[in-house]
This record gives C-alpha cells, structure tokens and sequence, in this order.
C-alpha cells in the first residue's frame, strides 16, 4: 500500500446544543471540548452513558444529523475543515453491524470497492484491494462464507468477524481518518483485544483511527495512545493514555493498585465528575498561562512519521486529495446485481413468494373451475372470481413490500448516508429487479387461474386479462413502498396498509380501472344463455341492459385501452410519488 500523508484534526472549544421537544428548553450536549487526534495514534474516547462520546465522535467525522446546533472550531491539517473532501478521506464505522445476510464477507468489501473506488480504477486494482483488506483484517479464512442473519435461519460468521466486515467495508478506500462508535460491543474478550490490535496497526500505517469504547479491558486499554474522558458534555481529561492515572491522582483520586484505571475512573466520575472537570478546566487555564499545549501529546517515536507526513499535508491544507464518485448507471448496475443475489440466496423466501401465487391462482381456479355460460350462474361466478383475485393482487405483494422494508431501510440509510450510493440509484436498482420478478409471479397466477376458470379461450382476450392484473398489482406493490417509506417500521407500515386496504378499496381509483378492464375484456367476448336456451351477449349484461342481472357501478364509460391506459399512468405516477416520499425522507435524515 502507498504511504497515507498523516492528517491531524485539532478541535477547540467544540459545543452542540440541541432543543427539548417536551419543555422546549435548549439542552447542552457537548459544553466546550477541546483536544486533538493525530495521525500514527489510537484515539479512545471513553465516558458514561450520555456523557456525548457518541455526539462528540459524530461531530469530528461530519456524521451528525437531525435537529441541534454545533460551534467550535475544528481544522484539519491546520485549516477550517471543509464537509465535502473530508468525508472523501474518511470513513465512519457504525456501533451496529449493518450487513447484508445474503451477501458472502468477500462480496460484501467488493461492492464496497465497486462503489467507493474510481471508476477508472480497473476491476484487477479492485480486486487486489478487497484482497489487501482481506489480509489486514485476517478474514482470508472466511472470505467465501455468508453474513448470515439468525433472523432468517441463515448460518453465517461470527460476531467478531462481522465487526471486521464492517470495518473492511469502510477501509477499502484507503481512508486516512477513520472513526469507529464502540467497535468492542457485543464481542467477548479475546475478539475485542484482537480487533483493537487491528485498529493499531492501521493507526501504524500512518491512519488518524479515533474510536469510542465502552468498559474495556486492561489489555485494551495497554493499546490506547491518546486519551479524552468525558463527563456531561466536558471534558474530566485528555492527553497521554499513560498521564491519565497521574493526572486522577493529582486531582486527589488516585486508582488502586490492580485496579483496571477506567473502571475506577467510571466510578469517580459519579461521585466527584463535576470536581474533576473543574480541576481540567483549571490544569488548562494554568497551562495556557504558561504557554502549554496541554491538548496535544508529546510526540513519540510512533509518530513521528505522522508528524511528517501532516507537515507535508499543511503544506497545501485546502487540497485533499478525493477520489470522484462513480456514475449513476454503475451504481444501479452494482446494485442490481446484489439484489438479485439476494433473491437467489434466499430460496426459502424466493420460494415463499411465488408459491402464495400458484396456491391463490389454483385456489381461485377450484372455486371457479369451468365457469358456465348461464346466465343466471355464470355472470357472478365471472364477476366474483376476478374480484377475488384483485383482492389477492391488492394484499399480498404490498404487504411484502412493507414487510421487507426494515432490512432494506437500515442498509439503504447506512450507505446512502456515507456516500457508497445515491438514493435514486437505489430506487431505480430496485424498480428494476422487483418489477420483472412481480411480472413473473403475476404471470404465474394468471395462467392458472385463466384456464381453470375457463374464461374466455382467446390469446389475445387472455394477453389483456395478463396485462390488466401486472399493473394493477405493480400498482399495489408500489403502495406498500410508499406505507412502507414514511414509516420507521415495518410494523406500522403494515397498520397504514391495513386501514389503506380494508377501508378505502372500493374507492380506490386503481382498483375500479382494473376492475372494468378485465370484466370488459371478458364479457364483450362472451356469450351468456338464458334457462330457455336463448343467448345474451355478453356485453348488454356488462352496460347493464339485461333485467334482472345487475352489474352496477363496473362499467366505466371507459374502453379496455383507456382503462389500461389509465392504470399505467397510475402505475408511474405512484412510482414517481414513491420515489419522491424516499428522497425527502433520506434528504431530511428521516430513514
């Protein structure tokens, strides 16, 4: 790997203030931070639970959304830190795994290096890059083996191993800051010393790694560089890893022998945390009379590189180096590609779904088999069966859109939010694998169900019928997406779908275009016999000029291709609302 120039991030006097929905009260999250985190250097940032390390971590890496105000300073190599070309040269890591079960660990940092690397980078480069990180993260051994997701019944890697995914996904860009929210929860022991070991060794490579962690052990802690303890949005201590316990000891709390320090400093921060942090505060201000630089640790020998390589880097503080985003259609393309995989590595789900087609289709297709041409049976048994089967086409491929949502909605604000890919090419990747494949299952359902109804024997008649039910349940399906998007849940979603559904069908244009297509196209090609044997064209019965036999409120006024028409339009119109919903929800930070 070439040789990353060190970057140094210096932030001084660092505030968030956020608004208290209740009482309306302006809330101080973070009260005045200031420290440095250097380049060749492991940078902890510990405190108790709502003490800001989160926040604080959010701040410095440009990850922090939703409502609040920041003040501060923050540079970089010694100049005001621009949004753009920082988060090109840095990657965020996530407290919580968010992967995909389907996708192999190889896979999952190829999609990664697909997306995040030039696109004038060739697919060899590529693929000795996934290799590179592969090796540095000592996933070589499981490189072909599935995320897996117990959820699903899918067997898949190890927690500490997903953690390392997660990791390899942000690395394959070679970025050279990289912050990670408590990389070591959820992992036992040995596998947190061995992540952490990790983490140091990129730190070598000349990398600003800052991390956040929560009750580590004393061989974790032996790793630490630097050092920033916080307490209610201040700061108790920052500096040297090894000046900590001196430093607790001169404020008058010394740590106990074979006591593990952050334990005991966990502990004296509920008892005395607010002396402590005015005992910095005035180690500070004694230090500045001094002419200190408390913030900043003395260099050592592991950072020396570092130093150099920031003093090249400032040189030109405004010029970082970024790499350009791949276009749109490579975006799709990737992402196509995934979401097919997922289908086939989920046979058990792929299965599920096109079974509850074949079963509606022969279920429809045994209650209705062989339809008659009597008047009196024949003409409800048609108009029965086919709203029988939109009902079907109305609940069950939106309800799986909603259902889906949750896994889709967490990767997609994952990775769309740290820049892997645009929400529209999501969109589009999506449309583009879903739309063919409810094609299929409604193709399946229709071909059953047609035949052992026995409507009409007409291929053009049945070309109709076919095309009527896809857009009225990729109509339906596109529903789902929108219940689905302007919910956090799939939960609550499936509420919205219910009351959409149960109480507003028959009202519901779409429903009544189809309706009137397929009962059109049926009965203006049929003919009905009365008890006497005298025949009815199908069409009176249908405008409603046979006594006797009432099909109010189906037809329309509208011929089968302005019904159809009319349904397609729909059909893109909703699309377009779908996508319009997604874009503000992921423009506002509200996936």
């Amino acid at each position: 790997m070439a040789s990353l120039k060190g970057v140094c991030i210096e932030f001084t006097d660092v505030r968030f203030v956020v608004k208290d929905r209740r009482s309306g009260a302006m809330l101080d999250i973070l009260k005045g931070v200031t420290g440095k985190v250097e380049a060749n250097r492991l940078t902890v940032i510990m405190g108790s639970s709502g003490a800001g390390k989160t926040t604080l971590l959010d701040v410095l890496a440009c990850n922090l959304f939703g409502s609040g105000t920041v003040t501060g300073e923050v540079l970089v190599n010694g100049a005001p830190r621009r949004t753009s070309e920082f988060t090109q040269i840095s990657s965020y890591v996530l407290q919580r795994d968010v992967l995909l079960a389907s996708s192999t660990v190889r896979e999952s940092i190829m999609i990664a290096a697909q997306l995040k690397l030039p696109r004038t980078m060739s697919h060899r480069d590529k693929v000795e890059r996934v290799d590179e990180v592969l090796r540095e993260l000592e996933l070589e051994g499981c490189q072909h083996t599935l995320i897996g997701d117990e959820l699903l019944n899918m067997k898949g890697i190890s927690g500490g191993q997903r953690r390392r995914v997660s990791v390899g996904i942000e690395l394959v860009k070679s970025p050279r800051v990289l912050f990670l929210d408590e990389p070591t929860s959820g992992l036992d022991s040995e596998m947190a010393v061995s992540l952490i070991d990790t983490l140091v060794k990129l730190a070598r490579e000349n990398r600003t790694i800052c991390t956040t962690i929560h009750q580590p052990n004393s061989l974790i802690t032996s790793k630490f560089d630097d050092f920033l303890l916080l307490h209610a949005g201040s700061t108790a201590y920052f500096g040297l890893w090894t000046g900590a316990v001196d430093h607790f000891a001169a404020a008058g709390c010394p740590c106990p022998q074979y006591v593990n320090p952050t334990d005991y400093f966990m502990s004296v921060l509920k008892e005395k945390g607010d002396e402590l942090v005015l005992a910095w505060e005035k180690q500070e201000q004694q230090g500045r009379a001094c002419g200190l630089d408390l913030e900043a640790p003395p260099p050592s020998s592991a950072s020396l590189e570092a130093a150099a390589g920031a003093k090249g880097a400032q040189e030109e503080p405004a010029k970082l180096q970024v790499a350009p985003k791949v276009p749109w259609w490579y975006q799709v393309w990737v992402l196509s590609g995934r979401m097919m995989r997922m289908w086939w590595r989920n046979p058990a789900m792929f299965m599920s779904e096109i079974t509850q087609y074949i079963f509606m289709g022969v279920f429809i297709g045994l209650v209705y088999l062989q339809v008659s041409d009597s008047l009196a049976t024949g003409v409800n048994d048609r108009a029965a069966s086919m709203w029988f089967a939109m009902a079907v086409l109305s609940f069950t491929p939106s309800y799986t859109a909603a259902v889906l949502w949750d896994k889709d909605r967490l990767l997609l604000r994952r990775e769309s939010q740290q820049g892997m890919y645009s929400v529209t090419a999501w969109f589009a990747a999506r449309t583009g694998t879903v739309t063919p494949m409810q094609i299929f299952q409604t193709s399946l359902f229709c071909v059953l169900m047609y035949f052992m109804v026995g409507y009409v024997p007409d291929f053009v008649n049945f070309l109709v019928f076919l095309a009527a039910f896809c857009m009225f349940q990729l109509v339906s399906e596109t529903v789902g997406v929108m219940c689905a998007i302007v919910t956090k849940s799939s939960t609550y979603a499936v509420l919205i779908l219910t009351f959409i559904l149960l109480f507003l069908l028959s009202k519901v244009s779409y429903l009544t275009y189809a309706y009137a297509a397929v009962m059109a196209n049926e009965f203006n090609n049929v003919t009905f016999y009365t008890a006497d044997g005298e025949p009815v064209p199908g069409s009176e019965v249908f405008s409603g000029g046979v006594p006797g036999v009432s099909l109010t409120g189906v037809d329309n006024g509208l011929s089968i291709g302005a019904n159809l028409g009319i349904l397609f339009g729909i059909f893109v119109g909703a699309r377009v609302l779908a996508f319009v919903l997604l874009f503000i929800m992921a423009k506002r930070k509200w996936l």
